[in-house]
């Protein structure tokens, strides 16, 4: 049994990533009206990644967001790291687009605000190591932007004319695919239309912001029900953690560097209504000790859900 069901997980997920990478085109993703995240930039998209028109008379395709507790129920919850970046360069549409259809729960990615206010999905602090331009997302507008392309990442050479992807987009892919879009806090200045976007999207409570203390402080002034979420390093005293979101009002929680979680610990932020995720982890057996412990999700590079899914069924 155990060996039908490896062949079948390998199979799918040798298909998502044979598709993603051959067949799919790098594109805009365009949602129904009544689900539509707009954009703040006060130019139009100039890239070759052009929205799809709506023909006039084509009926919109209707999109479902779940009205499930983000937390409720017994499911096993993976979020893709700066999307499935193990097949697909980080923090890319493809990657993106990759984790949603190996059957991620959510999605993790970066945000920057260009100099024009448009918030892009970055992790690193200047672009070098993964574009073909050097400096900050603030130092460029976003037209100025899609004139550079994505250079570095895994399987690189099967996307041409890569651009850095804005939060609209990751916000479509989650809208489309019912996943929850976990979104770190980089370099931002625009809290309004931060959390304007967030609640247009209408993944308001399918949704989690982390960050530092400060980026969270200034959401939950502006908004009392999206789920915030302080990161925690393992070179930190975790006493720490809970005295700086204890300054942020439910739902809050803390996303750990794994290391530093243990299931007392679990435990005793689940007892003070506080969440727990943990970044990040990547092999079956570790995934399966931490969902033992009662963490809410684990971030991964890799999909142990799979392995999880096929022991399971031994």
């Amino acid at each position: 049994m155990r060996r039908w069901l490896t062949f079948i997980a390998v199979f799918l997920f040798a298909a998502a990533v044979v598709q993603s990478v051959f067949f799919d085109e790098p594109r805009t993703s365009t949602v129904a009206a009544d689900a539509e995240v707009k954009d703040e930039r006060t130019e139009p998209v100039t890239d070759d990644r052009e929205p799809v028109e709506q023909a006039q008379n084509e009926p919109t395709t209707q999109y479902h967001i779940s009205s499930e507790p983000l937390f409720g129920g017994e499911e096993q919850r993976f979020v893709a790291h700066r999307g499935f970046s193990s097949s697909a360069p980080e923090n890319s549409l493809p990657a993106f687009e990759l984790a949603a259809k190996c059957g991620f729960w959510g999605i993790e990615t970066d945000i920057s605000e260009s100099a024009d206010g448009v918030f892009m999905c970055m992790h690193d602090d200047t672009m070098e190591r993964t574009t073909d331009t050097g400096g900050a997302i603030s130092d460029y507008t976003y037209s100025q932007l899609m004139e550079h392309n994505i250079t570095d990442g895994t399987n690189i050479d099967y996307y041409k004319n890569l651009k850095i992807p804005t939060m609209i987009e990751l916000l479509n892919v989650c809208i489309m695919n019912d996943l929850v879009p976990v979104i770190e806090i980089k370099h931002i200045s625009n809290y309004d239309g931060f959390v304007q976007l967030i609640n247009e999207s209408g993944l308001k409570k399918r949704c989690i912001v982390t960050g530092a203390i400060a980026d969270l402080q200034e959401i939950r002034a502006r908004d009392a029900e999206i789920e915030l979420m302080v990161i925690g390093y393992e070179n930190v005293d975790y006493a720490k953690y809970i005295d700086l979101i204890a300054q942020i009002a439910p739902p809050r929680g803390i996303l750990y560097q794994f290391t530093m979680v243990t299931q007392d610990i679990v435990k005793e932020l689940h007892s003070s209504d506080i969440h727990c995720g943990v970044w990040c982890l990547d092999t079956a057996d570790g995934a399966r000790q931490y969902m033992d412990y009662g963490v809410d999700y684990v971030v991964t590079n890799e999909i142990p859900a799979l392995n999880l899914m096929i022991n399971t069924n031994e």
